[in-house]
């Protein structure tokens, strides 16, 4: 997956990063601000590289530069972390979930600073041979196959009441 050549952010323009962090600010109740040098700073490097073919590694790197730039007062990690992850959520649809949300929260803490380039590139390495054990032989890895649904496990016979989470919805990354 870290080989592939693709033009990732293509259809993400910067305008489409403005909309994306005023998004999540509304949602999380706080003002859409930018801080204008950075931001047009930003803007300038995504525009630059957006239409170019880069690696996955190298679109993460990108996507970790703008946010390094601290072009958003608001919700600035986020805004690149949500982008990082939108760019895999494809690839992740062949991967098991618990192994998707590895993959997810890894790329995301990446662009954020709290992963390092090293586990980065490991966890793309593992799960990446994972997709291409699963993938049909016909099947381009840069458009993988859709995942198949698994098959619920039959309930033991002295099942109790269901587990309920210990988090709240909507709770997590």
């Amino acid at each position: 997956m870290k080989e592939i050549q693709k033009q990732w952010l293509e259809s993400v323009p910067w305008q489409s990063v403005l909309s994306i962090n005023e998004a999540l600010c509304r949602a999380k109740q706080s003002e859409y601000k930018t801080n204008p040098r950075a931001c047009v700073s930003a803007e300038k490097v995504w525009g630059s590289c957006a239409k170019k073919q880069m690696t996955l590694p190298e679109a993460l790197e990108l996507c970790k530069r703008c946010y390094e730039q601290s072009p958003f007062i608001f919700n600035n990690g986020n805004t690149f972390a949500a982008i990082a992850r939108t760019m895999v959520e494809d690839w992740l649809k062949t991967l098991p979930p618990v192994e998707a949300q590895i993959v997810r929260t890894t790329v995301a803490h990446y662009v954020a600073g709290l992963v390092g380039k090293r586990e980065l590139l490991k966890v793309l390495d593992h799960f990446g041979s994972m997709l291409t054990a699963s993938a049909p032989a016909k099947a381009s890895v840069a458009s993988p196959a859709p995942a198949q649904a698994p098959k619920p496990a039959p309930a033991p016979a002295d099942a109790g009441p269901p587990i309920e989470s210990a988090h709240p919805a909507g709770a997590g990354h």
